[in-house]
């Protein structure tokens, strides 16, 4: 083909055709100009694909490093709700001598000396930041919610983690220092003085109260707040990059799918009547319960940041983000109408009906 043209442009010259050969040597520039702007357009397209491939690539360590980190905090709040329940029991009174000489005296004797921690896995968002500039426009979505993750989150969680080590650390050398039976303290029987000692000394129980106020308080709370943001940033990533990948059994999924026409039932504003255990003046909350991406969604008094999000196990029977903190039942009348919903939530069962609005 070069010398196709190559023989075209020396007979031109050759009849002294001077302005059919300019013609000709124009048209030949402006094709290799178009051939250079496809190539840099090619070569362009190449490497945003690159681009984008890399930092999908980081979006998935990401999201690994969110699923380790949700599993982590399941454990963590069961393991301070277990502590909260025999804190309780403490700060009551409602331990008894023998309570700390039969089976339950290692959990009561360790109360408050031991501590589960926890430790962000920020690699996957190290590498985003680094990598920030480059980050396609369509997937810009997830910075936001990942900087409240991994700034405001982290920090409130590794203060108290920190906290809780401060605290179980003085208890212990504190022990070690004023109590001459402190080495004895792992054996298997508690002698009477160490029973006296956790039953009754009180600046004992200002420790105990520290320890709740740190551990179930503050560090359970705040991680309770991460995994929730932990969740909705998971599957935001599975959208944006457009997965065909399953959710994986730690992140919360409906375990029945319902249609826009069924959601549509359980919409409505409730009314909070009744809390079981609690006879003192019910305060005014207004529930409204909404769709949003797909699902259903609880808001407390018009309050955004007060959101939980629904997910069902079977028709009328929902669970929230975690079992733990929300879970509850939609009732129906004769008429197959939502008339009621039972919600229950940090250990608590509230009474709601569903009320019309003009």
């Amino acid at each position: 083909m070069i010398k196709f043209f190559r023989h075209i442009r020396q007979r031109l010259l050759s009849e002294n055709k001077f302005s059919k050969y300019l013609l000709y040597a124009i048209g030949e520039i402006v094709l290799v100009i178009i051939g250079i702007l496809i190539a840099l357009q090619i070569n362009n397209k190449n490497e945003q694909r690159k681009t984008e491939n890399k930092i999908v690539s980081i979006l998935k360590e990401i999201q690994n490093d969110l699923g380790l980190d949700i599993q982590k905090s399941d454990e963590l709040i069961a393991y301070y709700k277990t502590k909260d329940s025999i804190i309780n029991l403490i700060q009551t009174d409602k331990l008894t001598f023998d309570d700390y000489k039969n089976e339950n005296r290692n959990a009561l004797r360790y109360a408050i000396m031991n501590a589960f921690h926890m430790k962000i896995h920020a690699n996957g968002y190290t590498n985003l930041i680094e990598n920030i500039d480059n980050v396609p426009k369509k997937l810009k979505a997830v910075i936001e919610p990942l900087h409240e993750i991994y700034i405001y989150n982290k920090y409130e969680i590794d203060k108290f983690d920190n906290r809780m080590d401060f605290i179980t650390d003085r208890v212990r050398d504190e022990l070690a220092k004023s109590k001459d039976w402190y080495y004895r303290l792992d054996r298997p029987q508690l002698e009477d003085e160490m029973i006296n000692f956790f039953l009754n000394d009180p600046y004992y129980k200002n420790d105990v109260y520290l320890y709740q106020n740190a551990g179930w308080v503050h560090l359970a709370y705040n991680v309770t707040l991460f995994r929730e943001n932990a969740i909705n940033a998971y599957k935001q990533i599975n959208a944006l990059i457009e997965s065909d990948e399953t959710l994986p059994d730690f992140i919360p999924h409906n375990l029945v799918h319902l249609t826009t026409a069924q959601l549509h039932e359980y919409v409505g504003d409730f009314k909070v009547v009744k809390f079981e255990g609690y006879n003192g003046p019910i305060p005014d909350l207004n529930y409204k319960i909404q769709i949003k991406d797909n699902g259903l969604v609880g808001v407390t008094n018009g309050d955004l940041e007060d959101m939980d999000y629904f997910y069902f196990e079977t028709t009328d029977k929902i669970f929230g983000q975690t079992d733990i903190y929300l879970k509850g039942e939609f009732v129906r009348d004769s008429l197959n109408e939502i008339t009621s919903l039972f919600i229950m939530k940090n250990g608590m069962v509230a009474h709601l009906n569903k009320f019309e609005t003009n």
